[in-house]
């Protein structure tokens, strides 16, 4: 059950939020990436996808940031004290910042359906992004399978339409906060709605907004064969990549997969973006680094 008895407190700013927990000095060393940033950075940006307490390790193994679930660390459905508690511990001991976030919506609040519950989106993603831009972040993904799967006999076309309806609304609110929200495709296995690029960007060329755009996933792309042209087809939505091998959702470098094409595309309109490593880890001390050097590697032969 999502409880949002939070938003029954007044909104709470980013300058007020640092004045009153005291966090100003921490905030200014993690919240000094903006997207100027990474025309200055090496070509390829790549981060871990997982909890925070990986931090170390991933910088070790060459990782430039986190990217973590939204739930993990911006608790939209809990209080401002329980958040603030969270992000006092992540700003003054973690070695990389948190500069994107996953895993957006919980199951129970529906994107589309019968029981769709835009009204309780809107409440729990406007507490997300106000407590994003505190952080520093700049992205929030929009994959949330549960969230935006379309219930058996639904209408696809409504369904369509509910969820062009839900990002038009989120659009502008994540823009008062420098938010962009990134559509995701997510494969067959795991939603039924949005499983190709070309359908994330249907969405966002019918919202039309600057802070909604498309995110590639690599491990669904290969799942949906959806060829690396897309991402040149598209890439003026392009802001962020995640990444895997195909068969296991295993680290690059398990397998051997090639990604070549894939990197040729990001390479041909001048990709500056991040891209994220979500895997099914093993043994991530060992596999990490490996994968780090393997998309370095590839990305530079591609």
């Amino acid at each position: 059950m999502i409880y949002l008895s939070c938003n029954m407190l007044p909104p709470i700013t980013r300058k007020k939020f640092l004045k009153v927990t005291g966090l100003s000095l921490a905030a200014a060393s993690l919240s000094s990436f903006s997207f100027d940033d990474i025309k200055t950075k090496k070509a390829l940006t790549i981060g871990l996808c997982g909890n925070w307490s990986n931090a170390a390790l991933a910088k070790q193994a060459g990782c430039s940031y986190i990217e973590t679930g939204v739930a993990n660390l911006l608790m939209p459905d809990k209080p401002d004290a329980d958040f603030k508690n969270q992000y006092d511990t992540l700003a003054v001991t973690q070695p990389l910042k948190v500069e994107c976030f996953n895993v957006f919506l919980p199951k129970e609040l529906k994107s589309v359906g019968d029981q769709v519950n835009h009204e309780g989106i809107i409440k729990y993603a406007s507490i997300a992004f106000q407590r994003a831009e505190i952080v520093g972040a700049k992205i929030i993904v929009f994959g949330s399978s549960g969230s935006r799967t379309i219930p058996d006999g639904f209408d696809r076309t409504k369904a369509k339409e509910q969820f062009i309806a839900l990002c038009k609304m989120l659009a502008p609110i994540a823009s008062k906060h420098n938010i962009t929200l990134a559509i995701e495709n997510l494969n067959q296995s795991e939603t039924n709605f949005i499983n190709k690029l070309g359908e994330s960007a249907e969405i966002v060329e019918a919202v039309r907004h600057p802070n909604l755009k498309l995110m590639c996933d690599i491990y669904h792309a290969l799942k949906e064969n959806d060829s690396a042209n897309e991402l040149v087809r598209y890439k003026e939505h392009l802001v962020h990549c995640h990444i895997a091998e195909k068969q296991d959702r295993t680290a690059p470098g398990v397998m051997g997969d090639d990604f070549k094409p894939y990197f040729n595309a990001l390479k041909k309109i001048k990709y500056k973006g991040r891209i994220s490593l979500e895997c099914r880890w093993k043994n991530m001390e060992a596999e990490l680094p490996t994968a780090v050097k393997t998309l370095q590697e590839q990305f530079e032969n591609a």
